[in-house]
């Protein structure tokens, strides 16, 4: 498809407008919040939209898309897979980010799942390394503390533009 035909593409495909005006007072956590998310030399990497985008997506998407009615429960796992694991990176920025311990981040989500029990007594068990696998997705990108080369979404949004 040459640039000409995309352009044309492009141009007649529908998009969905969504506007949000929202005002908080200046001194508030919420407007220091918001300051962030629109000053990019703080995020050179993402973009206002992209940011906002990537938390609604991760956080809302999978019940979008099950009230839609009509993706599979196979789809809708994924989806909500994805999800967990955008939100888990992002977890895992802010942590390294403000010096918060992994382990109590895990011992808060282990307690919401119900798995702090079994967490805490697989701690005390020495590891069988001989069957135990390495984490997935496990690279040198993990330990690095440059905080801006990490790719903290692992979502993608569709054509659709929100600006």
């Amino acid at each position: 498809m040459g640039k000409e035909e995309k352009a044309k593409v492009y141009k007649m495909v529908k998009k969905k407008d969504f506007t949000w005006r929202y005002q908080t007072p200046v001194d508030s956590d919420r407007a220091t919040m918001l300051s962030y998310i629109q000053n990019e030399s703080l995020h050179p990497f993402q973009n206002k939209t992209v940011m906002i985008m990537t938390a609604l997506n991760a956080y809302y998407t999978a019940l979008a898309l099950y009230n839609e009615g009509s993706y599979s429960r196979e789809t809708l796992e994924l989806i909500f897979l994805d999800s967990v694991k955008a939100i888990a990176n992002h977890l895992k920025y802010v942590s390294i980010a403000i010096k918060v311990d992994e382990r109590a981040v895990t011992d808060v989500l282990c307690t919401v799942f119900g798995g702090l029990d079994t967490r805490k007594t697989q701690q005390e068990k020495p590891f069988d390394y001989s069957t135990e696998l390495p984490p997935p997705d496990q690279n040198d990108e993990s330990s690095d503390s440059n905080l801006q080369a990490w790719n903290l979404a692992g979502m993608t949004t569709d054509s659709e533009t929100f600006d």
